[in-house]
């Protein structure tokens, strides 16, 4: 019995292995997928070559992660466990949870990577891409748009680069060298404005130039959200216009977006207001 004591002992003192379950408390950087009860909050993530990726057990289940060609796997990562791993080969990289198989993800590995753009650009103005490249110091990139050059970058120390274009319309970008090309982002270009004020209990909103059946969302910001969260959505007449009927009992932040007609990719948005 104190044979297996100490054997049970011994054992707790050994080092975890490298790049696998980590305490929560530690620190990493780089591209990062979530576990979710029952899916991977990213499923499929783009990277460069190079970037070591991590996995956070985000939910109260057991899971791990295992390539589907069982090249690699993690150990079984409990509640708040993180695993780590490191790609170096360009490629797609299938994965699953072994726990859990209908959970599924993968990791595409790039020379290239632009970044998803965070703002939209005006029309006719100057807007800069940023990238980064695994690729030698002073390489040259063209930066392109369905097949035509745009601009050129040159790659910098660490691999970063940066490079402007002057968007006219709603376009998707890539940068290429030789045979290497980044996934392709898309740069949004807008010249649209939205008002709103409120009156009463009714929300007036136009969309300027009008035009019939834009896609309009009024948004709140609520504490028991964590932010603000779409309440109404509605499309616009023909002169831009639209009218909400403000909820009753709410004192809060508003404001009205123009989106796509999935009601969540932002194209331009009102000035803040507080409801009456």
């Amino acid at each position: 019995m104190r044979r297996a004591l100490l054997s049970t002992a011994l054992l707790l003192l050994l080092p975890a292995p490298a790049l696998a379950q980590h305490d929560h408390d530690a620190k990493h950087d780089g591209p990062a997928v979530p576990i979710y009860n029952a899916s991977f909050a990213v499923p499929h993530l783009n990277v460069l070559a190079g970037d070591t990726v991590t996995w956070h057990n985000a939910s109260l289940r057991a899971h791990d992660v295992a390539a589907e060609d069982r090249s690699w796997s993690s150990p079984r990562l409990l509640m708040d466990a993180m695993f780590e791993l490191k790609f170096d080969t360009p490629g797609s990289y299938a994965y699953l949870c072994r726990l859990h198989p209908t959970m599924r993800g993968d990791i595409a590995v790039h020379r290239l990577l632009l970044d998803a753009a965070k703002e939209p650009a005006a029309p006719g103005k100057p807007y800069t891409l940023k990238g980064r490249a695994a690729l030698p110091e002073g390489a040259t990139l063209s930066i392109q748009t369905e097949g035509v050059e745009q601009s050129t970058a040159t790659v910098g120390a660490g691999g970063a680069f940066t490079a402007t274009v002057t968007p006219s319309t709603t376009a998707s970008y890539t940068a290429v060298a030789g045979t290497e090309s980044a996934p392709p982002v898309q740069v949004l270009v807008l010249d649209r404005k939205v008002s709103a004020v409120q009156r009463g209990r009714t929300i007036l909103a136009k969309v300027t130039p009008g035009a019939a059946g834009s896609t309009v969302v009024l948004q709140l910001k609520l504490k028991e959200r964590f932010g603000w969260w779409p309440v109404k959505a509605a499309k616009t007449k023909a002169d831009g216009s639209v009218r909400f009927t403000a909820p009753r009992g709410r004192k809060v932040q508003a404001r009205v977006l123009l989106t796509a007609s999935d009601e969540g990719t932002e194209l331009a948005r009102s000035a803040t207001f507080r409801l009456r």
